[in-house]
């Protein structure tokens, strides 16, 4: 006989140590939807209950959720909660890598962009379809028009990246290198000290952004990795020299 599926109301969820709080948060909640047998579009608890439970404060709630939101693991709609956008389980990514937004910390934070990212590109150039490519081309067209309109493509750089990706078929890359990239992106956004918003950056960057899609587009793998290396050795330069 089928034993009855316990009632939402009656789980809970146990006080955290208060170190690690957003991933500590993030694997938590985890569990809770499993156990609470939640599925995509349904709610979560409101924030207040959330961090009550977890007894962390309703800001470090907020920052895991939006991190969640923006690996599309949940929808936060304004004056209604949020919601599960897909299935989660203990076994995907979904608790996001803990990086400092020191300089140093970013550095170290590309290093792993560097091992995931090189590895991306010599399987987007051996499993790329022709769709992905065809992706990859758009994205490249709306950063040149970027760059050669306002001298930066921020958006449109980190869209052609996410298209490369996609092109790996490996979505874990995809969901790390997002998570890199969110980090980096805080630690410079809308700043004046970005180095990354300036003609010299774009000038010595772009040829490369280039190189890389011929080379997934021609399944040339080594010449796919040595574009997306330089790439990421000017942005290293780039930050070194920023120091």
């Amino acid at each position: 006989m089928a034993t009855e599926a316990p009632q939402r109301s009656q789980l809970s969820l146990r006080p955290l140590e208060r170190d690690g709080f957003t991933a500590r948060v993030l694997r938590s909640l985890t569990a809770f939807i499993q156990t609470a047998d939640l599925k995509p579009g349904d709610r979560l608890p409101t924030e207040r209950t959330l961090a009550a439970q977890l007894g962390v404060s309703r800001s470090t709630i907020r920052e895991a959720l939006q991190t969640w939101q923006a690996m599309g693991v949940v929808q936060i709609r304004k004056g209604s909660g949020t919601y599960l956008a897909r299935d989660v389980r203990a076994t995907s990514l979904h608790v996001p890598v803990t990086i400092n937004l020191e300089r140093q910390a970013v550095l170290d934070s590309l290093e792993l962009r560097r091992a995931i990212e090189t590895d991306a590109a010599r399987l987007a150039a051996r499993r790329g379809r022709s769709e992905d490519v065809e992706r990859m081309r758009v994205a490249l067209e709306e950063m040149e028009a970027a760059y050669a309109e306002h001298g930066f493509a921020i958006r449109q750089d980190r869209a052609f990246h996410e298209a490369m990706f996609t092109a790996s078929r490996n979505p874990l890359y995809l969901q790390i290198f997002q998570q890199v990239i969110n980090r980096i992106s805080d630690a410079f956004n809308e700043s004046r000290e970005n180095p990354f918003v300036t003609e010299p950056y774009a000038d010595e960057s772009q040829p490369d952004h280039r190189r890389l899609y011929e080379a997934v587009a021609c399944r040339d793998e080594a010449g796919a990795v040595a574009a997306v290396t330089r790439i990421i050795d000017f942005v290293e330069s780039t930050l070194r020299h920023d120091e």
